[in-house]
């Protein structure tokens, strides 16, 4: 896999494919994601100068608060100006936790990936009620707050195309750990979002089953060609075991609806 071309071909998507439900503003300086409703929405990519700066960062500002939503700036280590994570934080956003973009080639998918699942486990996609109240309790009991909504996860459900798709793996009926992965037919990237499981249930292949099943709905698109993670630094090892490579960071900056 070449790391140069991949991450180009990957800022060529941020700026000209959106996700399921969203509708992407292009701006000189930015790209916006509009998501519907109360959904998440925020700045995909953006490039400008220093001398820019000040007046992009207050220009966003005022267009969410004019929309009366708080907003996520995704910052990527090789976004332009440099500096740009600094300048967001001293206007007052959130910076999150630091996190790696992991690519995996498809055609250079381990077997281990391939592997059957654990025994006593298993992994089902969310098409129903039940489905998506097992996984917001997941994300409630492993985060303390859930992350999802339940009208977000709903939406899903009517998609012909399973765009965006929860999965949920089990252990003797019970829920112990859940994720998402986001497909489109326009993109050649498969995003892995969420990935967790209970406490009690980690380093028993539960992790690896749930990449497994997701890898496997991503590989039904014909577009798809590699799969990519924003992996916290819990996740990362796990990743590089099964060939993901880090090509870059990233970090969510919010901003808070006044």
């Amino acid at each position: 896999m070449n790391n140069r071309i991949v991450l180009l071909r990957l800022d060529s998507e941020r700026q000209t494919v959106a996700d399921a439900d969203m509708t992407l503003e292009i701006t000189p300086h930015v790209v916006r994601a509009i998501g519907k409703g109360a959904s998440w929405s925020g700045i995909v990519y953006s490039r400008f100068s220093a001398q820019e700066a000040a007046a992009v960062i207050n220009c966003e500002i005022g267009y969410f608060a004019n929309l009366n939503r708080g907003f996520e700036w995704k910052v990527y280590s090789h976004d332009e100006p440099s500096d740009l994570l600094d300048r967001l934080r001293n206007c007052g956003f959130k910076i999150g936790e630091e996190e790696a973009l992991m690519i995996l080639d498809l055609q250079e998918l381990p077997a281990a990936l391939l592997a059957p699942v654990p025994e006593g486990v298993i992994v089902r996609p969310v098409t129903d009620e039940q489905g998506i109240a097992h996984f917001l309790n997941l994300e409630s009991a492993i985060w303390d707050e859930s992350h999802t909504t339940r009208e977000f996860l709903l939406s899903g459900l009517s998609d012909p195309l399973q765009r965006d798709l929860a999965f949920v793996a089990y252990s003797d009926q019970k829920p112990i750990g859940s994720g998402r992965v986001t497909t489109s037919p326009q993109s050649q990237f498969a995003g892995l979002w969420g990935g967790s499981i209970l406490p009690q249930f980690r380093g028993h292949g539960v992790y690896r089953a749930l990449l497994s099943a997701r890898i496997q709905h991503a590989k039904r698109s014909d577009s798809v060609r590699y799969l990519r993670v924003d992996a916290l630094p819990t996740s990362r090892p796990i990743l590089e075991k099964y060939g993901f490579k880090r090509l870059a960071s990233t970090w969510p900056a919010n901003w808070r609806a006044v």
